[in-house]
């Protein structure tokens, strides 16, 4: 996937200013960066569910995409028919769905109503419907934000394991620095709406060029 002219203002303030940016398969890009940084944005416009300042150009080359928001929605029905809900109902596609659930430790939840789950639970439910999806580029914006300690590695053992069976592309926006040491390949730092800087995890979490990007790292990379 290739992105150009990704650009979000409001009033005289330019929230998000990327010019050109490619996305490979196969791998784990997580976009790092402070609060108001544009790493949602990023996202959001990319999924088509905030409008950009200018027309940008988004180049799929008939790859599928599907969007995991920060706020996660259980529809008022099943768990199951909750992570259901982007595919058909082949046989198939239930017995992957309850194979997610048992993975999640969500599967004892899968007749209750979704609407009762705890933000945790919707969040782990919602990583299942959107594998579920099987779509080649799938965008994820803090998937585990909600979550405990466990059901975070629950989480990112699901998005290895999906990666990993579908050559896909995944961008994930995360608050964790370590988090995005654990999983990604690649690493873009966002500072005032624009990439600062990008390339291997590994290089730019150890060593990076940038001032910005090792200030931030400096003061985020003792999180607990």
């Amino acid at each position: 996937m290739i992105v150009k002219n990704l650009k979000k203002t409001y009033g005289e303030k330019t929230v998000l200013n990327i010019n050109e940016f490619s996305f490979e398969p196969g791998k784990i890009y997580a976009i790092i960066g402070a609060n108001g940084s544009g790493k949602s944005t990023f996202l959001k416009i990319i999924a088509g569910t905030l409008k950009p300042s200018e027309k940008p150009e988004i180049t799929l080359d008939g790859k599928t995409l599907a969007y995991m928001p920060q706020k996660n929605y259980a529809f008022k029905t099943t768990v199951l028919k909750n992570v259901m809900l982007s595919v058909k109902n082949k046989t198939e596609d239930i017995t992957t769905a309850k194979e997610y659930l048992s993975e999640m430790k969500i599967d004892h939840l899968k007749n209750q109503n979704a609407s009762k789950l705890s933000g945790g639970e919707t969040a782990r439910m919602c990583l299942c419907r959107i594998f579920l999806s099987n779509s080649d580029i799938i965008l994820l914006d803090e998937p585990t934000a909600a979550m405990d300690i466990e059901s975070t590695l629950l989480s990112e053992a699901l998005i290895k394991k999906y990666i990993k069976k579908t050559n896909a592309t995944i961008i994930m926006v995360t608050h964790s620095v370590n988090q995005a040491k654990r999983l990604s390949d690649e690493i873009i730092f966002m500072k005032d709406g624009q990439i600062i800087e990008y390339g291997k995890s590994n290089e730019i979490l150890n060593l990076p060029s940038k001032p910005e990007t090792k200030e931030f790292l400096e003061f985020f990379s003792s999180e607990i």
